[in-house]
């Protein structure tokens, strides 16, 4: 009887923390936008409640805003043809998943 090998492909490390992020309870939609800031750049999109986008786990520090109680600290969003995108951090509930085992 011959052995079958199998391969398994895996997209990301075993134990590897992914995360997302959707609009924070009580906030129905949030802007994405093409820099840290609310006074440069411009709205690329809009996320709604109960849509997700994929995100990095963690905020950085950029231009002031005032929505959401106000911060300055933004999530980026990896974004097509590698152009940025950034959603106020206090405007949205980042989801942390955990990939492969």
């Amino acid at each position: 009887m011959a052995a079958a090998a199998s391969v398994v492909f895996v997209a990301h490390p075993a134990g590897a923390v992914t995360c997302s992020v959707t609009p924070a309870p009580g906030v129905g939609a949030v802007s994405v936008r093409s820099q840290k800031s609310t006074t440069s750049g411009y709205v690329i999109t809009t996320l709604y409640a109960g849509q997700y986008l994929p995100s990095l786990c963690q905020s950085e520090s950029g231009g002031y805003y005032s929505s959401c109680g106000g911060s300055s600290y933004w999530i980026y969003i990896p974004g097509e043809l590698t152009y940025p995108r950034w959603v106020a951090a206090a405007c949205v509930r980042l989801v942390k998943d955990r990939v492969g085992t």
